[in-house]
């Protein structure tokens, strides 16, 4: 584990005070250089991203690379201890050893996206709301803005994103539509997958996406396209499944509603459980969670394979 040392600057800005971590302190380098922490690229058969580095023994998820390949992020979650988000920095002479992300709590934090834009960070925690008050007693969803080469303090959304149960894993569009799982009155059985525009700055109450992504059983872990072309959900206990687990793809019609969610198959699921998809910015590579190996460690495989279910899916 690598400490980091956080001394907080305080940023004046149109009448606002924002507290700006930076995030380059301490540094150490791995013998890494290139995109994608210097990892050979993988083809059509998923891969272990970055093994000892990144995938170890522990319980690695999450995959979240910033717009300009220069920063990634990832969660690990420590038995007694909860989820904390870690972080590593492209630099000249390398890529940066692993460190925590300055704006982790004592709770957890999880379930990282990044904004098309590279100015918001969005991630689920269970800290509480103010400052010295209680925790909440779920997850939310939280969101920091790019201050620099850091981050300010995490902002609440509030409601209505937050006004069910179990609001977590944040994705979102180039629109800046807000998709995630969530606990609402009107989910179909227990977590189900919602969307919230956002209109003049202000995210909408949350429209359930219906019985071709949703079902009796738990949906969560939602990868949103980019240009909300497809998305995939990990589900556990459908009758096509795999094992504990499993992802599946649903893509967008002309019409804008979608097709029933479909499995994602062998290559990407097995008798274990996978979860956490995530998509690189540049579209190239898919990655996912897999408890195959063990605790959990964190795969990648060409984006291409997405194109072949979506052949499939048309066929269907």
């Amino acid at each position: 584990m690598y400490s980091m040392r956080i001394k907080p600057i305080i940023v004046l800005l149109t009448g606002f005070i924002f507290v700006s971590y930076p995030i380059a302190q301490d540094k150490q380098f791995m013998d890494m250089k290139g995109p994608y922490l210097g990892q050979p690229p993988p083809g059509l058969t998923p891969e272990i991203f970055a093994p000892g580095i990144v995938s170890t023994e522990k319980r690695e998820l999450n995959s979240v690379f910033t717009p300009d390949g220069k920063e990634f992020y990832f969660s690990i979650q420590t038995p007694g201890e909860g989820y904390a988000v870690w972080f590593m920095r492209k630099e000249e002479d390398g890529w940066t050893t692993r460190r925590k992300a300055p704006f982790n709590s004592e709770y957890s934090d999880v379930d990282m996206c990044v904004s098309c834009d590279g100015k918001h960070m969005f991630f689920g925690s269970t800290r509480p709301l103010t400052t010295g008050g209680p925790p909440p007693g779920d997850f939310q969803i939280w969101v920091v803005q790019r201050m620099g080469d850091g981050w300010d303090e995490p902002k609440n959304l509030g409601a209505p994103v937050n006004a069910g149960k179990r609001s977590l894993y944040p994705t979102i569009t180039r629109e800046g539509t807000l998709y995630f799982q969530g606990i609402f009155p009107e989910s179909f059985g227990g977590r189900d997958i919602y969307r919230s525009r956002l209109v003049n700055g202000v995210y909408t109450e949350p429209e359930n996406l219906g019985s071709a992504i949703n079902s009796q059983y738990n949906e969560g872990d939602v990868l949103i396209a980019p240009d909300e072309s497809f998305i995939i959900v990990s589900t556990g206990g459908r009758p096509d499944g795999y094992g504990g687990g499993d992802l599946y793809i649903s893509f967008r019609k002309d019409d804008g509603s979608w097709t029933k969610v479909m499995n994602m198959g062998s290559r990407i699921n097995s008798s274990a459980t996978e979860y956490c998809p995530m998509l690189s910015p540049d579209g190239k590579y898919f990655f996912f969670t897999s408890k195959k190996t063990g605790n959990g460690d964190i795969y990648w495989v060409s984006a291409r394979i997405i194109d072949e279910l979506r052949k499939s899916s048309n066929n269907r």
